[in-house]
């Protein structure tokens, strides 16, 4: 009827798109009136340009210092990343998208935390941090290692972010920086391994030209011309076996300037003792630690140092194997035992492993590894007697939260991406109760060879946007053709023009829905007429091995919720009615585009017809008249 499409007009004016004029037709009543409610937008129109105005400018030296420390941030040498306290991220900067994002784990704003790192470790650092707190530290911080992948290690600092304006301090979130050992070590590593290889390889020589010299000299002592040369020999060869000597003990006073303690997961610890002594010593090792046994140390000294004891086992013979066994041994102590099966070593021998310096303190001392584990609070089992040792124990301190705090301010820092709203959203367990305003969504679009997925048409192109907190993240976004491995017609190439020959050596859509599935992880899927799309991604669930279980709303449907009284309700027409600009129109990517933006000024409509969260927009949907329609 035109006196309801009148009504849904002005709301439109009034609640998502100033610009939109009504075109009076119809009776002379209908006429005045859409005169009279235009005259009144083009008012509304000018007051919210004056009010839009005053609030860039009131924006604009806040938006100026948040780039300012944007670009700085871009060049620290340390990731830096930021989340509340249900792991949702809200800043990151370029460092630590470098240093977690890898295939399968994607970095983004609203994504969680644990998609990307170990859930134990990050856990126990916020109760830790909690407990700091109730004990009245007013900014603990603390840190722990975790082993992200193979070959990479991180070292870990977190503080705290507390709710302003509350007396007891509330955790809201917390901010986590981030250095990769990983260079370090190796390049430890293979400096220890290439010292050790040349003096090995320097001393068996020298040893035999002594030997042979010796020999010589005897058979030679009635022969006196050949005295001299064989004492310059003997001279030069004991002052190459001195200088030798000399640089094995000088390397010795070479410490690694690194010291440092943190809380570390005892199953990591070992295993990044066995990556790393694998690779250099070609030997096989095995580990165990008992679950969550938490110790309180320098893991990377320890690395160190345990990659010098092997070094000396090398010496033995038989030497091919090391046992790790990580155990609790009462309410603050664990054991360490590390066993090599199969040869015996020296105690006085590891008694000299053992007080080689390893690491400089704060006052710049030399520390021994024996040194370090007696100021960790731990102690080495190991007898002084040259008798032959199977094992070495080593008992070490569990991690005691409240002795490894600091109250150290940390620096405030802002990323190249953030969305600080997210701060202040309470985590619920039930997604289908939260606003639609509040949601993190993945808006997609698909080309396609034809319109009928059950006859054989393939998708040759996927296109999505992630929205966050009500916000279009143009930096996120997935953009993939696709080799549909069959002819794509004409009349097809004429709507979307993707040449066939831009699709082959793409991927097939096997490989792509899987990219699809994670990019989409934790958020509600929004594609507009979302049966079309849905159909073609649910007939290959099966042969790319995902399924697309995720909410799924239709900006189609919503559209005719708010405007049930309009005659279309395409793509193009809800642009337009909305004022929303079509570009990349018929690309995957563009289509996408188009869609969040729509999304975006449907919600606040959605709100004046009483629907809020997203079972009552997935409900509501239900009630169009062509919500059951079904694509063959």
């Amino acid at each position: 009827m035109p006196i309801l499409r009148l009504g849904e007009e002005t709301k439109l004016i009034s609640t998502a798109n100033p610009s939109y004029r009504i075109q009076p037709k119809g009776a002379p009543e209908l006429v005045s009136l859409a005169g009279i409610i235009n005259e009144s937008a083009d008012a509304f129109e000018t007051l919210q340009a004056e009010v839009k105005e005053k609030i860039a400018r009131a924006r604009a030296d806040l938006r100026h210092e948040r780039n300012l420390l944007a670009a700085l941030m871009s060049d620290l040498p340390t990731g830096v990343l930021a989340c509340n306290s249900g792991g949702q991220i809200l800043l990151y900067n370029q460092r630590a998208q470098k240093l977690l994002q890898r295939p399968g784990k994607l970095i983004g704003l609203g994504r969680s935390l644990f998609s990307i790192l170990d859930r134990g470790p990050v856990v126990h650092a916020i109760d830790m941090l909690h407990q700091a707190t109730s004990r009245g530290q007013k900014s603990p911080t603390t840190n722990f290692v975790l082993n992200v992948r193979e070959a990479q290690v991180l070292r870990v600092h977190m503080a705290p972010v507390f709710k302003n304006g509350q007396e007891e301090k509330e955790l809201s979130g917390f901010v986590l920086t981030m250095e990769d050992l990983s260079g370090q070590l190796e390049d430890s590593l293979q400096r220890e391994q290439f010292f050790y290889g040349l003096t090995a390889a320097l001393h068996p020589p020298l040893g035999q030209i002594q030997q042979a010299l010796q020999t010589l000299t005897e058979a030679e002592r009635t022969e006196t011309g050949h005295q001299a040369p064989l004492q310059a020999i003997g001279d030069a060869t004991n002052r190459l076996t001195k200088q030798l000597h000399q640089a094995e003990q000088a390397y010795k006073q070479q410490p690694i300037d690194i010291g440092h303690r943190e809380n570390i997961l005892g199953e990591h610890l070992l295993s990044i003792i066995e990556q790393h002594l694998q690779r250099h010593a070609s030997i096989t090792i095995t580990h165990h630690a008992d679950e969550e046994l938490w110790l309180q140390l320098d893991s990377y000294a320890m690395v160190q140092g345990l990659a010098q004891l092997t070094n000396a086992l090398r010496k033995a013979e038989g030497f091919s194997a090391l046992s790790l066994q990580l155990q609790r041994t009462g309410k603050d102590q664990a054991l360490l035992a590390i066993t090599w099966p199969g040869c015996t070593i020296r105690g006085d021998e590891l008694q000299t492993w053992q007080s080689r310096p390893l690491i400089r303190d704060a006052q710049d001392r030399l520390v021994s590894f024996g040194n370090l584990v007696v100021r960790l609070g731990g102690r080495l089992e190991l007898s002084p007697e040259p008798r032959p040792i199977e094992q070495l124990r080593i008992l070490l301190p569990l991690a005691e939260p409240e002795e490894h705090f600091s109250d150290i301010q940390p620096a405030e820092h802002r990323p190249i991406h953030y969305e600080f709203g997210l701060l202040h959203q309470v985590c619920r367990d039930d997604l289908c109760l939260q606003p639609l305003a509040q949601l993190t969504y993945a808006v997609f679009d698909t080309e396609t060879t034809g319109l009928k997925p059950s006859e054989g048409d393939e998708i040759i192109q996927i296109g999505a946007v992630r929205i966050v907190n009500g916000r279009i993240l143009y930096e996120e976004t997935l953009d993939q053709l696709i080799d549909p491995r069959r002819p794509v017609p004409e009349e097809s190439v004429k709507i979307h023009g993707i040449a066939p020959e831009l699709l082959l050596g793409q991927p097939t859509i096997d490989q792509a829905l899987p990219e699809l599935h994670h990019f989409a992880e934790g958020s509600v899927l929004v594609a507009h007429n979302a049966a079309f799309d849905m159909k073609f991604l649910r007939l290959k669930e099966q042969s790319s091995g995902v399924h697309f279980d995720y909410p799924v709303l239709d900006t189609l449907l919503l559209s005719w919720l708010v405007h049930p009284n309009q005659q279309s309700h395409s793509l193009e027409e809800v642009a337009k009615r909305l004022g929303i600009a079509l570009v990349g129109r018929h690309t995957a990517l563009g289509d996408a585009m188009v869609t969040a933006e729509i999304l975006l000024k449907l919600i606040p409509l959605l709100a004046a017809k009483r629907v809020h969260t997203l079972q009552e927009a997935m409900e509501a949907s239900m009630k169009a008249p062509f919500a059951h329609l079904d694509f063959y």
